[in-house]
């Protein structure tokens, strides 16, 4: 065979392998759960990729331990799944089940949905964030309609309500504000 072919083959083969080593070493297991529809637990590892945090509002990937078979789970498969620490929920989410991460647990919780977007011809990840109080509804929070959202979910607060009458908190502070309302009802 021809060297002068054999070496542009091998570099690009060399450049595949590199760029293929580099992307996986970013995904990586962790300590979870995964609570199925029917309430049972499975205790595992769940696959996590630390670069692009937008696969875990995909699927749930799972095995009992290292070198176990790996199971996958969408949102209308389990009800919730943990990994290192964060909570992802199935949820309803404009006639579809996704998964949305917890940011806040109590009387009134915080989720955060991610979706890709094309925006300028580049694929963007854009967040959404959703209320829950106690035994209600699962609202989408929008930025236009933050202030009037917030004081009727939190209208047991009049402290808080104050303050977003006053403009202390406004949608960019909504994990803050949703923060402070629970550790004020005493979650």
């Amino acid at each position: 065979m021809n060297l002068k072919r054999l070496l542009p083959l091998s570099l690009l083969l060399l450049i595949i392998f590199a760029f293929n080593g580099r992307s996986t070493a970013q995904v990586k297991y962790f300590q979870g759960y995964v609570i199925m529809l029917n309430g049972d637990s499975l205790k595992g590892e769940i696959k996590k990729n630390l670069k692009r945090e937008f696969d875990n509002f995909a699927k749930a990937s799972f095995r009992k331990k290292d070198g176990a078979e790996i199971k996958s789970f969408g949102p209308s498969k389990i009800k919730e799944y943990c990994v290192d620490g964060t909570v992802f929920v199935s949820r309803n989410v404009e006639g579809e089940q996704v998964f949305v991460k917890r940011i806040s647990k109590g009387n009134l919780s915080l989720y955060e949905s991610q979706v890709e977007v094309m925006q300028m011809n580049d694929i963007k990840v854009k967040s959404d964030y959703y209320l829950e109080k106690a035994g209600g509804e699962f609202v989408k929070v929008k930025s236009s309609k933050f202030k009037k959202q917030m004081s009727d979910a939190m209208a047991d607060n009049e402290e808080i309500v104050k303050a977003l009458e006053e403009k202390k908190y406004d949608y960019e502070n909504i994990v803050e504000v949703v923060n402070a309302y629970n550790k004020q009802a005493g979650n």
